[in-house]
């Protein structure tokens, strides 16, 4: 006769602990890796947004300083005197000391090449490039759009009108700059490289034609078609998730540059640059999660014989007694509360893994190289504030370190600094890694005076302490406060940044106090 099927209550309940277990992990791991990929993606967007728009910031600098050194030297008695060895010998001095021009041009006021350098060949022919035709008819300070040169190149040409003394109009003085050639506009805009997560710049003109990329191939190529470059040519900022016209999902920040005839700088990274980090962290999560499940599973056995057991032994005694009587009863212990202790259990189990999941979520707010909140928490954080300052600083020369000792030194380098910074500000204070090798220090309640007393000390600090390097490190700092320097954080950020700049061209190595907008 075939026997009756039976259903222990000991595998009902392993089987129980073991689905509840196992699908808590999947399900922390799911959700750790779901916020891992998201936080990547908008870190990538933010950082590209960020960088984009600093690149702009620096690119309109450039030009401006372009044009003052044309205007300033426009004003030479020279160039009214029609004298071209005279003028040669001034246009080339302008050349050799920047590295702002691939070229030098005196132009009259009828077209004619007066004088030219270094390529003196040039003079006495008529100029009929479209840029040179636009400044004679502007004789006025003048940024051209990038128009293809009889080389073949794409060339921008920059100019001021010069005037004699009497005020009538006797040409320009201009500067070419080859796009394809090396210069300060190409050494700026390649400043971010390809990186090992394919993240790079490129920049277009105002019909959407690449005119900057580390692709050299793709320079003069339309790409208007493309969703960010169309954003960014209508003068918009921003960053968002596109396909780009060779079909590869991207994480895009974008900036127009106002300079420049409404350039365009796109700052992106592929999309698939953030799957081998989610990957890892999966791996992570699931490794440190089996040897907790087994200990747990372990000690839920161990309860759930205490448990069983004794429901066993009562079986036992009550299939004994039909037959024999005289059996003793078993020991029930005092202790028995058995479903209690098993809902203990399992709670036990998922409890731990909920704050293992709470624990990865807040992980998801620091900075895994410094141990600073990232940019994520930021403007919450200070919404909370009615009055503080900021410190916002980088490190000098810091692409140097990374180029000389390797990435992993600059890594070395940058936690070096957390540690520096963190010895040098107080409890109260919070410090930010924005991204690379820049940080934001925010100081509640803390006035313009004692705020740059802590930059200052920050700053000397790094000045006089011997860097993983084996030399001192020095940074560049900029001072902010809310709200006497800006009414608005994002606003604030802005002007602390501009004076992060002027610290950097008053010779790095200093801090400076952010000036208010009016």
């Amino acid at each position: 006769m075939r026997k009756p099927f039976r259903l222990s209550i000991k595998l009902l309940f392993l089987s129980l602990l073991a689905f509840a277990m196992i699908g808590t992990i999947a399900a922390s791991v799911i959700s750790s890796v779901m916020v891992s990929k998201n936080n990547l993606e908008e870190n990538y967007l933010i950082e590209n947004q960020y960088y984009a728009q600093k690149l702009a910031t620096t690119t309109d600098h450039l030009f401006t300083n372009m044009l003052q050194i044309l205007t300033t030297e426009s004003h030479g008695k020279e160039y009214v005197t029609a004298d071209s060895e005279l003028i040669y010998h001034e246009i080339k001095r302008i050349l050799d000391s920047t590295t702002f021009f691939n070229s030098t041009i005196f132009v009259d006021s009828t077209g004619l090449i007066v004088a030219s350098a270094p390529d003196r060949t040039l003079e006495g022919k008529r100029l009929k490039s479209v840029g040179s035709k636009e400044a004679l008819k502007q004789k006025a300070p003048f940024i051209s759009k990038p128009y293809v040169g009889v080389s073949g190149n794409l060339i921008l040409l920059i100019s001021a009108p010069v005037f004699d003394d009497h005020g009538s109009y006797k040409g320009f003085l201009s500067g070419t700059i080859h796009l394809q050639k090396e210069n300060s506009l190409k050494k700026v805009l390649g400043q971010h490289p390809k990186h090992e997560n394919d993240s790079y710049v490129y920049v277009v003109d105002s019909e959407g034609n690449i005119i900057y990329h580390p692709d050299q191939d793709r320079i003069n190529e339309n790409v208007k078609e493309n969703k960010v470059v169309q954003q960014v040519l209508e003068g918009k900022n921003g960053s968002q998730e596109v396909t780009n016209t060779q079909g590869i999902s991207m994480l895009a920040g974008y900036a127009s540059s106002t300079s420049t005839s409404k350039w365009g700088i796109i700052s992106q990274t592929p999309k698939t640059a953030v799957i081998e980090p989610t990957i890892q962290m999966a791996k992570k999560v699931g490794i440190n999660a089996v040897p907790i499940f087994i200990l747990v599973f372990a000690l839920s056995l161990f309860i759930l014989n205490k448990i069983v057991n004794p429901i066993l032994n009562l079986a036992v005694y009550a299939k004994e007694m039909t037959s024999h009587p005289s059996t003793p009863p078993p020991r029930i212990p005092n202790w028995y509360f058995e479903l209690k202790e098993l809902k203990r259990a399992l709670l036990v189990a998922v409890d731990f893994y909920q704050k293992k999941l709470t624990s990865a979520e807040s992980v998801s707010n620091l900075d895994p190289l410094t141990g600073f909140y990232n940019r994520r928490s930021l403007e919450k954080r200070v919404s909370e504030l009615d009055m503080y300052s900021i410190i916002l600083f980088d490190v000098d020369y810091f692409k140097t370190v990374n180029d000389q000792n390797g990435h992993q030194m600059g890594d070395e380098v940058l936690i070096y600094l957390s540690e520096l910074v963190k010895k040098a500000t107080r409890e109260s204070d919070w410090c930010f890694r924005l991204g690379g090798d820049e940080f934001l220090i925010v100081l509640p309640e803390t006035d313009p005076s004692v705020a740059q007393t802590i930059a200052e000390r920050i700053r000397r600090t790094a000045e006089d302490a011997s860097s993983p390097i084996g030399t001192p490190l020095t940074v560049s700092i900029g001072i902010g406060h809310f709200p006497t320097t800006a009414q608005q954080f994002s606003e604030l950020v802005k002007v602390t940044d501009e004076a992060l700049y002027r610290a950097k061209q008053l010779g790095r190595n200093r801090a400076v106090m952010a000036r208010r907008r009016e």
